[in-house]
This record gives structure tokens, C-alpha cells and sequence, in this order.
């Protein structure tokens, strides 16, 4: 009894997939090209399936992309999908995609130019025979074009609801650990008139 639960859990047990924007290109902001006539963004999304056992129907996935335009505000520059499809156990798949109409990215945060890519779909899993219920997921991130290539930065692909998103560099000065407390108290200090 006890190992037959064990193996009805893990036939049911389910792991979700993982997305990654593995290529991001921009024309426009190829500076090599000189063209701005080109306004389109072109995209590789990876999906990995992690279930060594069973396999996914993918809804279609759809993708929002923005720029921001300082540390706090995006601008919609387009949507794109992915056509539903199937993806086997334990299987990667890249699906390239283009969105037209991108239009001339002159924002900058700190001088450097910031993507927010945020996509929402939903999934069955295939377990034997049968499909699961559908799994509604969503998530995005944050990616950083080099303005000079139109590219990505970095050879790693983006996890797209991953735990670690692309900080935006903050223009102000840094400061380190304890010496954040020193300038407060001393802001109290002066503020009160203690001087």
C-alpha cells in the first residue's frame, strides 16, 4: 500500500516549466547598421521542460515588452506570441519570434537601456495518457540591451519569473553596510540641532 501512494505521488507530482528569453535583437539600436527604418524586436524564447516523465500542452504564450523609461516607468513597445504547442518530457524548445512596430528605444536609464519582458500562459501536463487540469503561469523580468549592438548582455538567457531579476543600476552614490546608519543619525544630529 505504502509504496503503491508512493509511486501514485510521484506519477501526480509536477514540476513547472521554465522560460528564459535566450536572444533578444534590435535593429534599431545597431549602430554598426545606421537604420532606423528596421523597427522590429526579434526574440528567442526558450522553454525547458524539468519533468522527466511527463510531458506539456502549452496554451499559446503571450509576451508584453516595454522600455523603461526611467528606474520606476515602463513604455508598452509591443506584444508577441507563441502558437500553443507540445513539448515532450524532459525536452527544450526555442521558438524565435518578431514584433513589428517597435519604433526608435532613445530612452536610457543611467545610460543604459532596460527591457521589462513579462509573458503569461497556461499549461497541461501529460501524465500517461491523460491531461492535468490547466496550470495558469506568468512572470517576467527585467533585461539589459547593449545600445550599441541591439543585443542582449550576457550569454545567459533571462529566466522570466526566475528569483533573481536584472537590477537597474541606480545613478546615485553607493553606500556600503554600516555606514548607512552613520548618515542617518547624522542627518538626525544636524537636523536637531546638535551641532
Amino acid at each position: 500500500m505504502g509504496l503503491t501512494s508512493l509511486f501514485i505521488w510521484l506519477s501526480i507530482k509536477v514540476d513547472e516549466p521554465h522560460l528564459f528569453i535566450d536572444r533578444i535583437y534590435i535593429p534599431t539600436l545597431n549602430k554598426t547598421l545606421n537604420s532606423k527604418s528596421n523597427t522590429s524586436l526579434i526574440f528567442t524564447l526558450k522553454l525547458v521542460n524539468p519533468n522527466k516523465d511527463k510531458g506539456l500542452q502549452y496554451d499559446a504564450v503571450h509576451l508584453n515588452f516595454s522600455v523603461f523609461t526611467n528606474q520606476n516607468t515602463t513604455r508598452g513597445i509591443g506584444n508577441g506570441t507563441v502558437e500553443r504547442f507540445y513539448q515532450g518530457h524532459d525536452k527544450k524548445a526555442k521558438k524565435i519570434v518578431t514584433v513589428n512596430g517597435v519604433g526608435n528605444l532613445t530612452e536610457r536609464v543611467n545610460g543604459k537601456v532596460y527591457l521589462r519582458v513579462d509573458y503569461v500562459t497556461a499549461v497541461k501536463y501529460k501524465i500517461l495518457v491523460w491531461y492535468s487540469k490547466r496550470d495558469h503561469l506568468w512572470g517576467g523580468a527585467n533585461v539589459e540591451i547593449d545600445d550599441n549592438l541591439g543585443l542582449k548582455v550576457g550569454k545567459k538567457g533571462v529566466r522570466l519569473g526566475g528569483n533573481e531579476p536584472v537590477k537597474i543600476v541606480s545613478g546615485g552614490v553607493k553606500l556600503c553596510g554600516g555606514y548607512r546608519a552613520l548618515v542617518v543619525f547624522f542627518v538626525v544630529f544636524v537636523a536637531l540641532g546638535f551641532t
